[in-house]
């Protein structure tokens, strides 16, 4: 029968972190305010997790291999916009910055994979995700005085205008912050913007970015970028070469077990303007809105293997869900506690399955508990059954 494991997760501490939403999920004080960004679930050497095997401590990837990585991410300001290389790229690069014998703080490829990946907003969740036509950046940008030139460049395409933006010298950089900030005044003195993508709120959006990054191009994001709104349970999907941010909320993530991360402002890290080029899509492009589709009683998913061969997403909501897909893969969970079991068809409740394996094999997550299960055989199915409505998020691998 399928062993399941709990989980001991890394937390990364990035300046961007919420102070609160990580701790709250996981039942822990943060005296100190620390910054806590990103919960992570998997088996990636940045920061694997730990499970216990016959009373020892050992990473997860002694354990096991899993293609996806699985996170909760809290984004009290923006992260950085940034693009993932496809896979040939990732290759490709992590050998070269090998060969070079780069630093990681100077590396853009961390490790040889791809990074596609699926945010879900757990709270509203803003993000930024692929260009703007160039026809609704161009009318954006004509509110902000300055940006005539950069509007000429627009016209040959993305690449010619962002290679303009990040061209900026000192002094026009500087002046492209008090112009926003200038603008933002004006949208001010005329009042609330009811929709949240309407140009004075996308003014706004840019000058909270002057303020926190001064003289970064990235200010300008929300001009050319599509601002998502995201509600809960609502995801988007990222493939390669796609330019984003995530701006404020509190989310989880699955990913292709990578992290890789070529970055275009809104930064203090390492920025490789020619390396983000050559990976970019500068073509249009908005992602679609994903919502969970129903699969069985309780059970949805939110993409389908052809957006990504590496995993599958799925909600589970409810007293007593079962998940019947065989695959290896994680579990979490966000809301209320579930006892996780791996049962057979043929049994009849939760009991007999404690009974069958001895009590090993059964156990409870509560809230921002996770636990590894492994890949079931036969009529073997995961039920979780909780005394209350709980929900959580199974990642599985595509085999």
């Amino acid at each position: 029968m399928a062993e399941l494991y709990k989980l001991d997760n890394t937390v990364k501490h990035y300046a961007w972190g919420s102070s609160s939403l990580l701790p709250a999920l996981i039942g822990t004080a943060n005296p100190s305010g620390e910054p806590w960004a990103e919960l992570w679930m998997g088996v990636h050497p940045g920061g694997p997790s730990k499970t216990k095997v016959q009373d020892k401590i050992i990473p997860l990837s002694e354990l096991t291999e899993l293609p996806f990585l699985l996170k909760f991410l809290a984004a009290e300001s923006p992260l950085s916009i940034q693009a993932h290389p496809n896979i040939t790229q990732a290759q490709e690069g992590f050998e070269r910055e090998n060969r070079a014998g780069l630093p990681a703080a100077e590396r853009n490829y961390q490790d040889p994979n791809h990074k596609p990946e699926i945010v879900c907003a757990l709270t509203p969740f803003t993000a930024m995700a692929g260009f703007r036509e160039t026809t609704e950046t161009d009318r954006l940008l004509s509110l902000v005085n300055g940006t005539e030139g950069l509007r000429s460049f627009l016209k040959e395409g993305y690449r010619s205008f962002l290679s303009a933006l990040f061209d900026l010298n000192k002094e026009e950089r500087k002046a492209l912050t008090l112009s926003i900030l200038q603008t933002v005044e004006t949208v001010v003195a005329a009042g609330p913007a009811a929709d949240k993508n309407s140009p004075a709120a996308l003014i706004r959006l840019c000058g909270e970015f002057a303020k926190t990054y001064p003289n970064d191009p990235g200010i300008l994001s929300p001009l050319y970028l599509n601002v998502i709104e995201l509600e809960p349970f609502e995801g988007i999907f990222i493939p390669a070469g796609i330019l984003h941010a995530y701006v404020r909320g509190f989310a989880l993530e699955c990913m292709a077990n990578s992290d890789n991360v070529l970055r275009g402002g809104l930064t203090p890290k390492h920025i490789d303007l020619k390396e983000l080029f050559s990976i970019l899509n500068f073509e249009p492009f908005k992602p679609e809105l994903l919502k969970p589709v129903p699969r069985s009683p309780g059970c949805y998913s939110y993409a389908p293997a052809a957006l990504c061969r590496e995993f599958t997403l799925y909600l589970l909501k409810g007293t007593k869900v079962e998940l019947t897909v065989p695959e290896k893969g994680i579990a979490a969970v966000f809301e209320g506690a579930a006892s996780v079991a791996v049962a057979e068809t043929r049994t009849a409740d939760i009991e007999a399955a404690k009974k069958q394996n001895g009590g090993q094999k059964v156990f409870l997550l509560n809230r921002g508990e996770s636990a590894f299960i492994g890949r079931r055989q036969g009529e073997e199915r995961l039920i979780f059954s909780g005394s209350d409505t709980f929900t959580l998020f199974a990642a599985l691998a595509q085999e």
